[in-house]
């Protein structure tokens, strides 16, 4: 169902901020994390009212029968029966304050960090759906392109079917350059399903993040020769350093092993003192037999110690199984970290690396056109055959094919190295917006 605050783009062009904002509105995933931030924020306030006053009022109204029977011992036989109806009722007010309750002060801390990592697991999961909404939206681009580029070399290759039934027709040429050419478009054909398929499923992914249906048309354009590169000046340390403090997933493991921690004091807790202050005040009016006919008031104040001695050997055993958790959060959080260096250092290759090979297929993609230009013309002066004409169509329309893929690969990689650096925000949605779309 959607959103009632849902948002649709009425089928016009949707760039990347545009597609970002629909996300926040529209998606499932981001409003379900949304409304886990908040059920995990009240987790610290719930904590507490173990440390605070407990105030409780009890009232009680009752009526009450009595039969007795009075066998008098002077007199065999004789005996009085006493047949009574009568009412009552009690009030009391009971308040009790914890002086020192070392579980529930351990409880208090865990509580602080349930709620803490409420907050790092909300920023951890926007994140995450804003990666995924760039990589559908640049594979949707990709896949739309790669079509047109596809439809492209389709009616280059017919074009050249076409001269080559003509020449044949007049007496030159063979029936081999055909069959070559009509091979080539059959490869071609065959490969423009697929590429069919894949858009139809990008653009499903696409649609399904951002809550309505996107089209093809409403996408934006790469711009496949911006010179404006990602991550200018940042060091491979400098990212490496920022994972460790400020990456969300890092955050959420340390913020397990401090949990573990505090749950080992909470279990040491139950082999503490109990103190409490406590007070009460009752009014009591014929509330059973024994007090029936009276009405008095009573205050108590005083100090309660609880001091455990034996609960068959569960804090013995949830202590030992507190110590355990630590030793997993422990590996977890070193696993974590691993694979977090690992990821910044690949992603930040591939933005440093990127351009040098965008740039060699920006030049075999030029060059490649400039060569079909001069072998078309060597073929009508016998110097070239049309297979030589085939093949370096192909390997220009290979070239452009491997350049878009280049462009959005690098354009993929550069919000994935800020997410894992812990470096990602909005600001980068926009960077790419700015740079990389038009």
């Amino acid at each position: 169902m959607a959103s009632v605050n849902a948002v649709s783009t009425g089928g016009a062009n949707i760039d990347l901020v545009s597609a970002y904002e629909s996300m926040l509105l529209n998606n499932p995933k981001t409003l379900a994390a949304k409304a886990a931030r908040d059920a995990g924020l009240n987790e610290e306030d719930i904590a507490r009212a173990a440390l605070l006053p407990k105030v409780s009022i009890n009232y009680m109204r009752n009526r009450t029968d009595r039969s007795e029977r009075l066998e008098r011992a002077s007199l065999v036989g004789q005996d009085d029966t006493i047949d009574d109806r009568f009412f009552g009722k009690r009030t009391s007010l009971n308040v009790e304050q914890v002086l020192f309750d070392y579980s529930a002060i351990s409880t208090y801390r865990m509580g602080r960090l349930r709620a803490e990592h409420a907050e790092v697991q909300y920023r951890l999961q926007l994140q995450q759906q804003a990666i995924s909404l760039i990589d559908a939206y640049l594979n949707a681009v990709l896949a739309r392109d790669l079509l047109e580029l596809t439809h492209h070399q389709l009616r280059t290759y017919q074009s050249t079917l076409h001269d080559n039934e003509t020449v044949f027709a007049q007496g030159e040429g063979t029936r081999v350059d055909i069959l070559e050419t009509r091979s080539r478009l059959g490869t071609l054909r065959a490969q423009l399903v697929d590429y069919e398929n894949g858009l139809a499923d990008a653009l499903k992914e696409l649609s399904m993040l951002l809550g309505e249906e996107i089209k093809a048309s409403q996408l934006m354009s790469i711009d496949l020769y911006s010179e404006q590169l990602p991550l200018q000046g940042v060091d491979k340390q400098t990212l490496l350093d920022d994972a460790l403090t400020q990456n969300p997933e890092i955050q959420a493991a340390r913020l397990a092993v401090s949990y573990s921690e505090l749950s080992i004091e909470r279990e040491k807790g139950q082999f503490m003192p109990r103190l409490s202050l406590f007070a009460t005040q009752d009014r009591v009016d014929s509330d059973n037999i024994n007090n029936s006919g009276r009405d008095y008031h009573s205050r108590t104040i005083g100090l309660q110690v609880s001091i455990p001695l034996f609960s068959g050997g569960s804090s013995y055993y949830a202590k030992q199984q507190a110590h355990s958790q630590l030793e997993r959060a422990g590996y977890d959080l070193q696993d974590k970290r691993n694979g977090i260096e690992y990821l910044v250092e690949k992603y930040y290759r591939t933005c440093t690396t990127s351009m040098q090979r965008i740039h060699m297929l920006r030049q075999s993609a030029t060059d490649g056109s400039d060569l079909v230009a001069a072998l078309r013309k060597s073929v009508m002066g016998g110097e070239r055959t049309n297979s030589d004409v085939l093949d370096a169509e192909n390997q220009t329309y290979q070239a452009r094919r491997d350049l878009l893929r280049a462009v959005i690969e690098l354009f993929q990689a550069y919000p994935k190295v800020q997410f894992y650096a812990g470096r990602f925000s909005e600001e980068d949605v926009l960077a790419l917006n700015r740079r990389m779309l038009f």
